[in-house]
């Protein structure tokens, strides 16, 4: 339901023919959404019948004694006036005190889960701990400690006991087939993730003792899942609404291959991105969209930058461009590199493979070509596919 408006689903919704599908089943959810209700209401209107018939009863077990008592001992109007309020006052006091309860009970149901999220123990310093200062950004170096993970109720690790130092500067590439652990491990990293075993240690500290809040200040990224605001470009880029920098939002729109989009948008950098809330938005393509997703992660000037598949939606030139711009989007900042197309890996100073969870070469492009092994074999079998006739000589 939350992805019903989504206006990217309705390619999918006319080339398979889903309309009537989708139909049945919405029309099948909101009949059992109504028999749903139906049968609440019907037990709320037994339980309002129970009531009504049970202070019936007490209440007129209670006037029956009240007049029967009046007519044998002649009581004067005046106290049996007395009697009688006081018997309605604390009727009315008990039926008070029974709907509180049950409301109280029902709103309690109603909030269970936003109060068992509440009651789920903090593990991170978010609002103390060692802080972070930006001018020791570049000194910095991040290590796994026999690092492993694994997700609830997991059979095995994701991450399995890793052992990994990120020096300050470096451009790091981390590659691997799908399920190898690359994205969970860049979570790991900026700290989404708590580790299961082991230690992540930030100059040689736990990074638990530092503020989490300055620690998320280190990293800038671009993931495979983000979200698009429907503002301007400007405000898109530097993800706030005061105080931007428009030489530097122009700068990360220039590095990240943008500026000629932007200068064809009718209103260039005060563009609307999206239609849901402005009429005028505009629309951009997926490879579009992830330019701009790193020219916000540039614009944040972190001393750490990770990408995660960033040429995924990029056509080849656009690919290539990237790659040319890269030591110069990344001066005087560690990098993060994940990518399935090894060549993308060559301007990388270190290239690690994972399998399984584990790091089971690393080195340079060259040095692991040379080596032969796991990475020289998934290089050939990309490459072969660029080679002219690659297809006929393998069969």
């Amino acid at each position: 339901s939350q992805r019903a408006h989504d206006f990217a689903l309705a390619k999918d919704i006319r080339i398979f023919g889903m309309r009537t599908w989708l139909n049945d089943l919405y029309h099948s959810t909101v009949l059992l959404y109504d028999s749903l209700i139906l049968k609440k209401q019907r037990r709320f209107l037994i339980a309002h019948l129970v009531n009504v018939i049970a202070t019936f009863l007490r209440s007129g077990v209670a006037y029956y004694y009240l007049i029967a008592r009046t007519l044998r001992l002649n009581l004067p109007a005046s106290e049996f006036l007395l009697y009688f309020t006081a018997i309605n006052g604390f009727t009315e006091w008990i039926t008070g005190i029974l709907t509180n309860l049950s409301n109280l009970h029902k709103n309690s149901l109603d909030i269970s889960n936003l109060r068992d999220y509440l009651e789920i123990p903090e593990c991170f310093s978010l609002n103390s701990g060692k802080p972070i200062h930006k001018e020791d950004y570049s000194s910095y170096q991040i290590e796994l400690k026999n690092v492993s993970f694994s997700y609830p109720e997991a059979k095995k690790d994701t991450i399995h006991n890793m052992n990994l130092v990120i020096h300050p500067g470096e451009k790091l590439a981390i590659v691997g087939l799908n399920g190898a652990g690359k994205t969970t491990l860049i979570k790991l990293l900026c700290g989404f993730y708590e580790p299961t075993e082991g230690e992540i240690l930030l100059n040689g500290v736990n990074i638990k003792e530092y503020n989490r809040t300055d620690y998320y200040k280190l990293f800038a990224a671009v993931f495979q899942q983000f979200s698009v605001l429907n503002v301007s470009v400007a405000e898109n880029i530097a993800q706030t609404c005061e105080n931007i920098d428009m030489d530097r939002v122009k700068s990360c729109a220039k590095k990240a291959g943008l500026t000629k989009k932007i200068d064809r948008l009718p209103n260039g950098y005060d563009t609307h991105i999206g239609r849901e809330v402005f009429e005028d938005g505009v629309e951009l393509s997926g490879g579009e969209v992830q330019r701009l997703m790193l020219a916000r992660a540039l614009y944040k000037d972190a001393p750490i930058l990770v990408l995660d598949e960033p040429t995924a939606a990029l056509d080849p030139i656009s690919e290539n461009d990237l790659y040319l711009k890269y030591k110069d989007m990344t001066k005087g900042c560690t990098s993060l590199f994940i990518s399935h197309r090894l060549a993308s890996t060559r301007f990388c100073d270190r290239i690690i493979l994972l399998e399984n969870g584990s790091i089971v070469e690393e080195g340079t492009h060259e040095s692991l070509i040379n080596y032969g092994q796991k990475y020289f074999e998934l290089f050939q079998i990309q490459s072969r596919y660029y080679k002219e006739g690659g297809n006929e000589s393998e069969e």
